[in-house]
Order: C-alpha cells, then structure tokens, then sequence
C-alpha cells in the first residue's frame, strides 16, 4: 500500500473486532496506520456505522461495545465533520448510483480528498463502479 491517506468505510472496520473473510487485511490496514505509514480517514458517521454492524452481531452487548467504542477512539483515525459541499456530492452520487447517501458519503470525501475509499463491501464496490472506490 502506497503512502497517504485513504478513506475507509464501516465494512472495513467491523473486520478489526470480528473475525470474517478479510479481517488480515483490514487488521494489515489499520497496523499501517498506527505505524504511521498511512493515514485512514473517516466521516463522523462512520462511527456509528460501526457500533450499529457490530450491535447486531450475537457476541456482542453494551459492555462489549464500549470497548470497541474506546479502541477506535484510540485509534486517532482522522476524523472529517460534514460540509456543505461533501454532502451535496454526496447525494449527487446516491442520485447517480442509486445507492445510499450514506454510502456515498465516504466516495465523496475520497473524491473531495482526492483519494481512494477502501470497503470490504462488494455491492458498494460494483454499485460505484468508476468512483475511486477499491476493494480490502
């Protein structure tokens, strides 16, 4: 993986705190980053992404989401709030795509960042197809 930033979406991070098909990779990612030989962005929405996935996986409860809660808050991932401009190219995208504006919110900030979105998901990957948007 080459220097700098790169956005990555929920799907990537509840691989940090559940084993799937992908978790070495996205722990690889999130290792790069601590090392700070990248940088991962994220919306503040993201957050909430994470805790909802993992909130509805058997293994988990409230005592088991703080602690996730405070693992990726120790992360220091770069943390960008909503504008103006990044939302509207977010529904323009959802628009375009037919997909959700809160999917499209991590493609308009690697668009507006000019980087790439990282997602384990497939279906976001074939729906955004000719967005920068690459698979973990």
């Amino acid at each position: 993986m080459e220097r700098g930033e790169k956005i990555i979406d929920a799907s990537v991070a509840v691989k940090w705190y559940t084993p799937e098909e992908g978790t070495d990779r996205a722990v690889e990612l999130m290792n790069k980053h601590v090392e700070g030989l990248i940088t991962l962005t994220v919306p503040v929405l993201f957050y909430f992404e994470v805790v909802n996935a993992l909130r509805y996986k058997p293994d988990f409860n409230p005592d088991k989401l703080k602690l996730v809660i405070a693992s990726l808050m120790g992360l220091h991932l770069e943390k960008v709030g909503v504008d103006a401009e990044t939302l509207i190219l977010a529904v323009e995208i959802a628009y375009e795509k037919n997909v959700t504006v809160y999917d499209a919110a991590y493609v308009a900030l690697a668009v507006r960042r000019n980087t790439t979105c990282i997602t384990a998901d497939e279906k976001m990957l074939k729906n955004l197809a000719g967005y920068p948007v690459e698979k973990l």
